[in-house]
């Protein structure tokens, strides 16, 4: 069986969005989903979010598909690199980096922000990577997604009004997620 790792953003489960009907999909062409919870809102951190990604570590290194969404994106870099971990295909939901401070409600994630070296480490590690965006993100700059993008050598895939893709935006299915995964053969 497949295996595929969904990483969430800061404010919980992918259920509350889009990852209850992607689990449905995933499970239609037999993935096995792993689905670690990390610690969310202010009380996030990013030793908690390794000690916790460490549970799943057997799972991460053979994973077919890591999916992750907004401030994942971020995190996936970061583990990976630190773990040397290689996989086939990471899919970003919302990617972006942040380029300046994001004001004091957002200061405590300045250390989820990947380095370039861990960008350039990331692109070794990982075959395929695409970045899911959406013209009207209301927490990255449309230059932070782009960047994001452009440092972690993902292929863009836009989606109009679509918002950040979390519980707010109101989006339950993205099913690009799974065309990628069927096209490449994972």
């Amino acid at each position: 069986m497949k295996k595929a790792i969904l990483i969430h953003g800061m404010s919980g489960s992918l259920d509350q969005s889009f990852g209850k009907k992607l689990k449905e999909e995933l499970k239609k062409i037999d993935y096995k989903i792993i689905e670690p919870i990390f610690t969310t809102k202010k009380q996030i951190t990013l030793s908690s979010w390794f000690k916790e990604m460490d549970n799943y570590i057997k799972d991460i290194k053979c994973a077919d598909v890591i999916i992750c969404h907004s401030l994942g994106t971020n995190f996936i870099v970061k583990y990976l690199t630190k773990n040397n971990i290689k996989t086939k295909l990471c899919i970003m939901v919302a990617g972006g980096v942040a380029t300046e401070k994001m004001g004091e409600d957002f200061d405590f994630l300045e250390p989820f922000v990947p380095s370039q070296d861990e960008f350039k480490e990331f692109n070794k590690l990982v075959d395929y990577c695409f970045n899911i965006y959406s013209n009207n993100d209301h927490i990255w700059k449309q230059e932070n997604i782009h960047l994001y993008s452009k440092l972690s050598n993902s292929t863009e895939i836009f989606l109009k009004d679509k918002g950040h893709f979390g519980k707010t935006s109101g989006v339950k299915d993205i099913p690009e997620i799974i065309q990628i995964i069927k096209n490449y053969n994972i």
